[in-house]
């Protein structure tokens, strides 16, 4: 565990001095919120409030996990680490945790906001939003685990994580109102996880009927399995 938490801070110091997930994860989403919150009725702002919340998902899940985990094994970061008492499991788990507590530090930060400088409170229960944002982030981060495992190399998983955030970023509801998109985009974007997980976190701010969710919370625990497995199954060490 000291071996863990050494790479942990490691991890989050690169994290910090990068950047890019502090602004795609954490001020951008805040950003978006007090942007609608500027423009917008307090019931638009509750409406977006579980897509915005989101957006750290999609960045930390999408873009975070898959990029960093290809940059180790094209630098042969895990090759190297194979070679020492300190297994390279433990440097992904690091870094897992580190992109699991940006995205909690942007939901917390996106509700803060509302909460407090817009006044827009969750209908529903707080355990049940929290419980549906930690099964959505799960489930999203399960795909970000199957892109790293599947890509040859840093190149692809560039593009192929391109292909999967911006998409899911701007048609699944986090950034653009999924109401108003046309309704060929709208079936379109259906197909997306994030769009499935966005509709979920919308109904528990809401607070609307669970048991019309069910189809939706299956699906996503299906792919989140099938993804975790798979990404267990074929993860390239070098």
């Amino acid at each position: 565990m000291k071996a863990f938490w050494a790479l942990f801070r490691m991890e989050a110091k690169l994290a910090v001095r990068g950047g890019d997930m502090v602004i795609f994860g954490v001020a951008f989403p805040v950003g978006i919120m007090m942007l609608i919150g500027f423009i917008s009725e307090p019931e638009a702002i509750r409406l977006a409030f579980g897509g915005i919340a989101a957006v750290g998902i999609c960045a930390s899940g999408l873009m975070g996990l898959p990029l960093t985990f290809s940059s180790y094994r094209h630098g042969k970061i895990l090759k190297r680490f194979r070679v020492t008492p300190v297994s390279p499991a433990v440097l992904l788990a690091a870094n897992a945790l580190v992109q699991t507590l940006l995205g909690w530090t942007s939901a917390a930060a996106v509700y803060l906001i509302a909460r407090f400088g817009f006044g827009v409170e969750i209908a529903g229960s707080p355990m049940r939003y929290i419980g549906t944002f930690l099964f959505v982030q799960a489930s999203i981060y399960s795909l970000g685990f199957l892109i790293a495992s599947l890509v040859p190399n840093e190149k692809t998983a560039n593009w192929v994580c391109t292909l999967a955030y911006f998409p899911a970023l701007f048609l699944s509801g986090a950034t653009v109102p999924f109401e108003i998109l046309p309704a060929g985009l709208r079936a379109f974007a259906s197909a997306f996880p994030l769009t499935q997980g966005i509709f979920l976190l919308k109904n528990a701010v809401l607070d609307s009927d669970a048991a019309a969710d069910l189809s939706r919370f299956l699906a996503l625990a299906a792919l989140a399995v099938i993804s975790y497995i798979a990404s267990a199954a074929k993860f390239r060490w070098d």
